[in-house]
């Protein structure tokens, strides 16, 4: 059965007209009739059965036959942080990754990413909204504006995103930031019940199996993946999000290529911690 998202002010009426994008993909793409059905999610957690009375290009008209609660969003809330790849490569770590569940892609600008500027981020929030209604939820992945590296482990507080506007804003976090004792381990804010379980995907790192790491961590819900662009991170920036409480993991002998490696680590996750198995 089609699907779509229309926001909850849009859904007060009985009978509900739909345009612009949405009307040419129903009539044009899709090809509805008047009675066909479908179902409308608003991203509260509600979700509507409707049947379409009118279909043109320009507008299509359906009405509301039952409203119902609905949810087939993970207890996990996975937020993927992607070195930007080459090509067209992100297209398929966002259509992917938001079927399996994530909650909030971040493509980051990296030592090693061939991609330092891109103007796809609307292309990509589309593709997110069509993941979604193609899967099932009833809301949309966040796509971030692309962050620079340095800026991205800054903003990772505690589980809370904090927006550093400018370079110098960095130097004034840095030189305020309190020295850390000589006998904290690097992981230790991982292990901290305040905060989220940071992962850091290292193709050195192959001792440190994710399906492993993840059994001591079975209460977690709120889960921050990295995964490096081609050529993956550099030392110096591995070494960077350790201190900021990541931790070092594996997925297997095997070096996976960088649309390969969200996908897999996200349905891992989902299937030891959320509601994949």
């Amino acid at each position: 059965m089609t699907r779509l998202f229309l926001p909850p002010e849009k859904l007060t009426a009985k009978q509900i007209i739909i345009s612009e994008d949405q009307a040419r993909y129903l009539s044009l793409v899709l090809r509805i009739k008047p009675g066909d059905s479908l179902i409308v999610f608003d991203g509260s957690g509600y979700r509507y059965i409707c049947k379409v009375l009118q279909t043109h290009k320009k507008e299509v008209v359906i009405e509301k036959i039952k409203k119902e609660p609905y949810s087939a969003e993970s207890s996990v809330s996975i937020t993927l942080a992607q070195g930007l790849p080459k090509k067209d490569k992100m297209d398929l770590i966002i259509q992917k990754s938001t079927e399996l569940g994530v909650r909030k892609i971040i493509p980051l600008i990296t030592e090693r990413a061939q991609v330092k500027h891109t103007e796809k981020i609307e292309r990509w929030r589309k593709i997110a909204l069509s993941a979604s209604q193609q899967s099932g939820r009833e809301r949309i992945p966040e796509i971030k504006d692309p962050m620079e590296f340095a800026i991205f482990l800054l903003n990772i507080v505690d589980g809370d995103e904090r927006v550093i506007p400018s370079k110098a804003g960095i130097q004034k976090k840095e030189m305020d930031s309190p020295v850390k004792p000589e006998n904290e381990k690097p992981t230790d804010k991982a292990f901290s019940k305040k905060t989220q379980l940071k992962l850091i995907f290292f193709e050195e790192q192959k001792e440190n199996n994710l399906k492993e790491v993840l059994t001591g961590f079975r209460d977690k819900k709120n889960v921050v993946l990295l995964i490096g662009p081609e050529g993956g991170f550099s030392n110096e920036e591995v070494s960077a999000a350790v201190k900021e409480g990541f931790i070092k993991a594996s997925l297997g002998p095997r070096i996976l290529r960088t649309e390969t490696a969200p996908i897999a680590a996200i349905s891992i996750i989902q299937y030891e911690l959320g509601d994949i198995g």
